[in-house]
Formats: C-alpha cells, structure tokens, sequence
C-alpha cells in the first residue's frame, strides 16, 4: 500500500510538471500518434512512457492512478498512449516484435517450444488488443458503467479481476481521459 502510495504520489507530481518532468501541455514532445516517427532501439521505446505523461498533465487524482495502474496492467498490449497493439510493440526487444502470444505472470521469463506446446493451457493469444484512444475508440461502450463492468470482467487478458474496484475505476477515468482529451 505505501508503494503504491508513493508511486501515486511521484505520478501526481509528474503530471504538476517540474524542470525534469513532462512538458507543458501547449509543447507536445515527439509525434503523439505517428508511430513511424518514434525512436526504436533493439530493446525497444521508451518515447510512449514520455507521451503518456504529457498527457495526463494536469489531469485528476483518479486519472493519474488510472495512468500508473495502465502502465502497469495494459500498456503491454493496449500501447503506452493507448494506440493498441501495433504501439505496444514498439516497446519490445526487436526479437519479440512479432510474438502473438503473451506468458502469464507465474510463467519463467524464457520458455523452450517444448515446453511451451507442454504448457498450452499457461498461455493464452492476446488476439488484436484495439487502440483506446483515437477515432472510435470506446465507441462500443456507451458509459462508464458499461466500460467498468467490461474492463473487470475480462481485462487485464492474462488475469481478470486482479485489481480491486478504485482500481478499475481508476482504469475507467484514464481511458476516457485520452479517448476523448479535455
């Protein structure tokens, strides 16, 4: 709970914006939606984590823990600004650009084929995960309650339920915040 405190705590102050934190809201650092643009090492971008704090700046308390727990719950297939799953590959290394197929958390970090064909049923296709943000995005879903009900239901895809409900909430807050910027 402290950690989680604190964390929040370092995001609220990312987002009031200092020397060293994210730019002001008029300056837009790097293409926000360009994903051609972004700098791309062999161990992948880091650029999203920058976009993203650019914009919850400013934004409110329950957008901001919205902002950490996608950060740490579904940027890895929904993107780091919520551009889907093309933008969340751009933060793997270059040798796993192409993967479908995503461990569960309790899984070791390298796997033979063997072994994973042995493990069928530890893995799950993480499909085509949409973009939240941008022309459409969270259209399906016509309020709040329905996103909330939707995203506790069956996200994160690994492990369904594994926030509690502020936590979801929170998600809910983020999401709209960058589907539809004030």
């Amino acid at each position: 709970m402290v950690v989680a405190l604190v964390t929040v705590g370092l995001w609220t102050a990312l987002a009031a914006g200092s020397a060293s934190g994210p730019h002001p809201a008029t300056e837009r650092p790097a293409p926000l939606d360009d994903l051609d643009l972004r700098t791309v090492t062999d161990m992948g971008s880091r650029e999203g984590d920058e976009l993203r704090d650019w914009m919850i700046a400013g934004a409110p308390e329950a957008v901001l823990r919205g902002a950490f727990a996608y950060d740490q719950n579904c940027s890895v297939c929904h993107g780091d600004t919520g551009l889907g799953y093309e933008e969340a590959r751009l933060a793997f290394p270059a040798d796993h650009r192409s993967c479908t197929r995503c461990h569960r958390p309790d899984n070791v970090r390298e796997m033979s084929f063997e072994t994973m064909m042995e493990r069928q049923h530890d893995l799950f296709d993480v499909g085509d995960p949409p973009a939240l943000r941008g022309p459409g995005a969270l259209a399906a879903f016509a309020t709040d309650e329905a996103l909330l009900a939707y995203t506790k239901a069956t996200m994160p895809r690994y492990q369904p339920g594994r926030l509690d409900d502020e936590g979801y909430a929170d998600l809910v807050a983020f999401m709209r915040w960058i589907a539809s910027p004030p």
